[in-house]
């Protein structure tokens, strides 16, 4: 239960709920005084603990009916969980009043002399009490259906769920029924076949649900894995870069504060507290001498690559609080300077007008460095780190491989972002391995999860 009540949390987070480590040690405190037996307690405990406001405590009912729900082909009175040995937590894969379960009626749900009745066909066929709703819900969580992450995974957990439930006995006494050929043989076959195919509804239907549920919970990561080739700009995206930037303006206001107290010196500790016969009562504190970042940002913007400069930018700029000087230059056959787009429009309409102008040509490696040292080279020095962002493909011209070395040696470090996979740098018309050679760091970035970790990687070292 521990795993579904994290897995909640994580829904809730997802769709704009948010839940301090605080709040969720109260909803766990909570959970532990009133147990997991009465549904609505086990309801209000979480909304009295989670939902802070009227908004608050509409998401949450939103996002708890349909996690904890369990779909049903009919509606009997409940069984006593505890009595039927269901699982701790189990309990709250389906709602109170929900069962399940259809009687076969005429005499067909009678075993067949000679052939021995499986345990699932018997529930599909007596069920009256609930006992195939639980057997499901057992089998949902023997499941673990968290693991399923993209659509084509649908049918083999549903197939796994139902082995989980005897499907396997149960096509072991279809296959003894079809060899009889006695009258009430058919027709206990055929009320199986027809009940199968009902409880695999049921079980499409909970494969389904779960994955849209998974895809709620696990949306950030999903974004933050798929190739920049496969994502599309839309507001999800951006509602992800701007959390991925939040996160990381988090963690490095943390890292400024201790900078800025500066690390135990412990020499200089044991020294002063002599006196003290060595407890140490006056801590002192070296210095950690830190600066923020120069960063220097230049994208190839033509059109093989200019979706991989949207996504850099639109991180870049989401990292205002700790990168406040940012200079940004785009280039496809020719280079421009475009912080100031940046700083008189909002982030997507300054990406939108720098594409419309800057974005088409064939790309020139050595004339886009040509015009970087005439319009910034003075302003590159040691506190400048230098981010390059293109597949290095050159269309045979020039590289000015002696322009990368001056850059180089005047910057703090050159970073370059490559979109294409290590094995096709040098390929073709790629200068990647020369390029390579004048760089402090060259990545292979091709989503958000490897940006975001190269971005973190230069908060730490600028």
């Amino acid at each position: 239960m521990d795993r579904k009540l994290t897995e909640f949390i994580a829904l809730l987070r997802n769709n704009g709920l948010c839940t301090s480590p605080v709040e969720v040690a109260d909803a766990v405190s909570a959970i532990a005084l009133v147990g997991y037996d009465d549904r609505q307690r086990f309801h209000d405990s979480l909304s009295a603990t989670l939902a802070k406001s009227r908004s608050d405590g509409l998401i949450f009912e939103r996002c708890f009916e349909s996690f904890f729900s369990f779909s049903a082909d009919s509606t009997p009175p409940a069984p006593d969980p505890a009595a039927l040995s269901l699982p701790e937590g189990l309990q709250f894969l389906f709602g109170q009043g929900q069962g399940g379960g259809s009687g076969g009626g005429q005499g067909g749900g009678l075993p067949v002399p000679g052939i021995p009745a499986s345990t699932l066909g018997e529930q599909l066929l007596t069920d009256t009490d609930g006992q195939l709703s639980l057997t499901l819900a057992r089998a949902v969580a023997a499941t673990d259906l968290s693991r399923m992450q993209v659509m084509t995974q649908k049918g083999l957990f549903a197939r796994r769920i139902l082995m989980a439930m005897g499907l396997e006995e149960l096509e072991r006494e279809l296959e003894a029924l079809r060899g009889s050929d006695t009258a009430r043989a058919g027709l206990r076959a055929g009320l199986l076949r027809d009940a199968l195919e009902r409880l695999r509804g049921r079980v499409r239907e909970e494969v389904d649900r779960y994955f849209q549920l998974a895809r709620a919970q696990n949306r950030d990561d999903i974004v933050r894995s798929t190739d920049f080739t496969l994502l599309r700009e839309s507001d999800e995206v951006r509602a992800v870069i701007r959390r991925m930037a939040k996160r990381l303006v988090t963690l490095h206001r943390r890292r400024e504060k201790q900078a800025a107290r500066g690390i135990l010196d412990l020499r200089a500790t044991l020294r002063r507290n002599l006196a003290h016969d060595g407890v140490l009562m006056e801590p002192r504190w070296r210095r950690i001498r830190k600066d923020r970042p120069r960063v220097m940002a230049v994208c190839d913007v033509s059109r093989s690559v200019s979706q991989y400069a949207r996504f850099l930018l639109l991180f870049l700029y989401g990292l205002q609080e700790v990168i406040p000087r940012l200079r940004s230059f785009v280039f496809a056959s020719t280079l421009h300077e475009v912080t100031d787009l940046f700083e008189g429009n909002d982030v997507e309409t300054a990406l939108d007008l720098t594409l419309e102008r800057y974005g088409l040509g064939s790309t020139d490696y050595g004339r886009a460095f040509a015009d970087l040292e005439s319009l910034a080279l003075a302003d590159i020095d040691r506190r400048t780190t230098l981010i390059i962002l293109g597949d290095a493909r050159n269309n045979n011209g020039d590289a000015r491989l002696e322009l990368m070395r001056q850059f180089h040696d005047r910057a703090r470090q050159v970073i370059w972002l490559n979109p294409e996979d290590r094995n096709r740098w040098g390929s073709g018309d790629s200068e990647m391995l020369r390029y390579a050679t004048c760089c402090t760091h060259t990545y292979s970035c091709r989503t958000l999860q490897e940006l975001e970790r190269i971005v973190d990687r230069l908060l730490k070292s600028a």
